[in-house]
């Protein structure tokens, strides 16, 4: 069973889970409007005001999905902390982990990207042609990889549904008892020894 303080962190880490994983969705409609669909680049012709407010809402966007990202990352961090879940028994968890804690060093960098788009397009007249320059660099950073790290995203929601290799403390101590049984160790005596030194 979970304490008070662990089920309060997981609450808030769902929560900012969902206005985080909301908010990327979000930013990847609005940043479509900018790119053609069959090929990787950007449309030309799109009038200046369209344009604007494209820029303007992935500013803001972006700004939600930090906010957000930092109450994640700070939630996740206590409720693994205050729950003492037993990883034996939650294999699940550790991989959820491993998913989610890779790609934190990405999120950083490329939140840091975002922060120079939303103080660029504050700046007035707003700087399209280095706000685009900065969205296709958003995009194709590492080859895509923050989009493999959303892909993970989701994926660690399809195990916390699941819970694979979650096992009981019965089936651990199970696992225990037929270790004993069936393991073997072999200790080699000085006769051995001697035998193989002389062959």
């Amino acid at each position: 069973m979970l304490s008070k303080s662990a089920k309060f962190w997981l609450l808030l880490l769902i929560i900012a889970s969902i206005f985080w994983l909301g908010g990327i969705n979000v930013r990847a409609l609005i940043g479509n409007d900018l790119l053609n669909y069959d090929e990787f680049n950007f449309r030309t012709g799109i009038p200046p005001d369209e344009e604007n407010w494209i820029f303007r809402m992935l500013s803001y966007t972006s700004i939600l999905i930090m906010i957000s990202y930092v109450f994640v990352l700070t939630s996740a961090l206590v409720f693994l902390k205050t729950s003492k879940l037993n990883i034996k028994e939650n294999a699940w968890l550790l991989m959820c982990c491993i998913m989610f804690f890779a790609f934190v060093p990405v999120e950083i960098y490329t939140y840091f990207l975002d922060i120079k788009f939303y103080l660029l397009y504050l700046k007035n007249p707003p700087n399209h042609d280095g706000l685009l320059k900065l969205f296709g660099e958003r995009i194709g950073f590492l080859k895509g990889v923050p989009w493999i790290g959303v892909l993970s995203y989701y994926t660690i929601i399809g195990i916390v549904v699941f819970r694979p290799l979650h096992k009981t403390k019965a089936q651990l101590e199970e696992e225990k008892i037929k270790e004993k049984e069936y393991s073997y160790k072999y200790i080699m005596h000085e006769d051995d020894d001697l035998d193989i030194l002389n062959k």
